[in-house]
């Protein structure tokens, strides 16, 4: 039997050819390779595989001893993703020789297993479309949603700390003009989403009274047909593309592992190591981080987050460097329990660690997520970092983390018509995580079955006795409100990020929906057997803290100076956004803004 491999997320598939979609990332057949036992690519390719480089993942050659690379560039570049890619286009375009260094073999990181948007308030295309927005709205909407128990409307910045508030100023002054300056020097050609219903995408929390139902501020790369292309591969092939054509020199395998500074403090350069060789680089005006976040060093998951996460869909080289590298020279830390989330399939991740097993958008209306009591405890429908939250609900009692596994149930009816979309697989295709009973005993039965496989990782994780009977409740309960349309618990349905983003129609064509007897789209009564689960835990997209930055990119030591010619952006920094997801893309967008602020700053723009 082969093995094939997602080139998108990492899912491994077993068989003669690989799947038409990945069951985890949505990716479609092309975009498997096949691998050796231990995952190691092969050169075979499949008949109608498309060149990896036009996935927008290019595979960079390891570099030989003799190779001849630069040692000295104007700016170095840590990291390969949005970025790093950001702040690398913009120095090379103000004239600045540009060397980027990337630890893994391959270009990308974590933005190339992402969907590819970016959240950019004031843009182009909003205006182009006829889509209102306003900059005090924006500044008021993500305050609020950042700092809820410190927001005050009438306050200065809003009652947040003003170096707080200038970073949120400087994104929204900047991000609009970092987009509109890639698109015209072709570095990235951008365009927003038009959804099923015909209407630009809303924010995340588009109920907030603040945020008044802004449409239109998350943009996606546009292919050379002008289509979108919700792929964050497509994003880093065409700043790849862009940056290797204007002369950006980029060196995979290679792993920075020392900041180093002058007599003055001046970050000067750093050291990297390069085939069990150590090297030293030079930086003439400073260095960009964009190296991503610390979701794969376990000791610092232990310690800074805020409770047990299991995978999620950054890539394996996120260990945290910068944490370790700038702390040696005096960075300050910030927002250390900081991440973007995911719920994430468990038995997904520790079958492939290393791979995406996130689920972002629930699909279906029959289906609904219950803890180990069978009971429900959140509208299933709210974005994935604020839903995945619900995991870290601590029972004083129990002295346990009472959510920490959760298990997502849904009907034949609901597996059959959105097959395909992840997590649920096609018809007849066998995915491990999927469990399966033809009553609710069976199901509560094999469910019992998978905790025990993985309890040595959950600390012997169990279902509550009850589970069974007060799921059935839980099921008559949630029946009676999808005939009703009127979840009076969670409020599943009210807000229009319910109906618009996480609510779809059926990836099965021909099928009547909604149903004619529908009260609300999002929710459907549970049906016929056989019933399925998926047990669900905490995730990471990655995680967001790390060294402090002002709002010019700049990194600061723990007296709040700036440590003079260090810059970051992205995840490997204290986010800007703190704890909140504003809208579709709030990881790239203001990874992507922030190194190109960055890099202005660097240069003295």
């Amino acid at each position: 039997m082969k093995k094939w491999k997602c080139k998108v997320c990492g899912y491994i598939h077993d068989g003669e050819m690989p799947p038409e979609v990945c069951p985890v990332c949505g990716a479609g057949k092309e975009s498997f390779v096949l691998v050796d036992e231990v995952g190691n690519e092969l050169s075979e390719p499949h008949e109608s595989e498309e060149s990896f480089e036009s996935q927008g993942l290019r595979q960079s050659q390891e570099l030989e001893e003799d190779k001849y690379f630069s040692l000295e560039a104007d700016v170095l570049v840590v990291g390969s993703g949005a970025a790093a890619f950001s702040g690398a286009v913009t120095a090379r375009e103000n004239g600045a020789s540009v060397i980027m260094l990337e630890k893994a073999k391959e270009t990308g990181g974590t933005t190339a297993r992402s969907g590819g948007g970016f959240w950019t308030p004031l843009n182009r295309w909003q205006k182009e479309n006829g889509y209102e927005d306003n900059r005090e709205d924006a500044l008021r909407y993500m305050a609020r949603y950042s700092y809820p128990n410190l927001y005050n409307s009438d306050a200065e910045y809003f009652g947040i700390p003003k170096s707080r508030y200038e970073l949120m100023e400087a994104y929204v002054d900047n991000a609009s003009d970092m987009a509109t300056y890639f698109d015209e020097i072709g570095a990235l050609h951008s365009i927003g989403e038009i959804n099923w219903t015909g209407n630009a995408q809303v924010d995340y929390m588009d109920h907030l009274i603040e945020n008044k139902g802004i449409r239109g501020r998350t943009l996606y790369p546009r292919d050379e047909d002008g289509k979108i292309k919700i792929s964050g591969a497509e994003l880093i092939r065409q700043m790849e593309k862009w940056s290797r054509e204007h002369g950006v020199e980029i060196i995979t395998g290679c792993e920075v592992v020392k900041i180093n500074q002058g007599d003055t403090g001046k970050v000067i350069g750093i050291e990297a190591i390069i085939n069990d060789k150590r090297y030293i680089f030079k930086a003439n005006k400073g260095v960009i981080f964009g190296s991503g976040g610390y979701s794969h060093n376990a000791d610092l998951m232990l310690q800074w987050q805020r409770g047990p996460h299991y995978g999620g869909c950054s890539v394996p080289t996120n260990t945290g460097d910068l944490v370790r590298i700038s702390g040696n020279i005096g960075a300050q830390m910030g927002n250390t329990p900081g991440a973007f989330r995911a719920q994430s399939m468990i038995e997904a991740y520790l079958e492939n660690p290393g791979g995406s097993s996130n689920v972002f958008y629930v699909p279906g209306d029959s289906m609904f997520i219950v803890n180990k009591y069978g009971e429900r405890i959140v509208d299933e429908k709210r974005n994935y970092t604020d839903r995945t939250m619900i995991h870290f609900v601590w029972d004083p009692e129990r002295a346990e983390w009472k959510n920490m596994l959760t298990f997502m149930l849904f009907d034949s009816r609901c597996a059959t018509i959105w097959q395909g979309y992840p997590p649920f697989p096609i018809a007849g295709q066998h995915m491990p995580y999927l469990i399966k009973g033809d009553s609710f005993e069976s199901l509560e039965k094999e469910i019992r079955a998978h905790l025990k496989e993985i309890g040595e990782h959950t600390g012997g994780f169990e279902l509550d006795d009850s589970f069974t009977e007060n799921l059935k409740d839980t099921i008559e309960k949630f029946n009676g409100y999808a005939r009703s349309g009127d979840d009076k618990d969670f409020n599943r349905g009210n807000y229009t990020y319910d109906r618009e983003w996480t609510t779809f129609p059926p990836t099965v064509p021909g099928v009547q929906w909604p149903p004619e007897d529908s009260k609300n789209i999002t929710m459907y009564p549970i049906g016929e057997g056989p019933y399925y689960a998926i047990i669900l835990a905490a995730g990471t997209l990655d995680t967001n803290g790390g060294p402090v930055i002002d709002s010019k990119g700049r990194i600061l030591d723990w007296s709040g100076n700036p440590i003079e010619g260090l810059y970051g952006a992205g995840n490997c920094i204290a986010s800007p956004t703190a704890n909140a997801y504003w809208g579709a893309g709030s990881t790239i967008g203001p990874a992507m803004t922030f190194g190109y602020i960055s890099a202005h700053n660097c240069l003295k723009l």
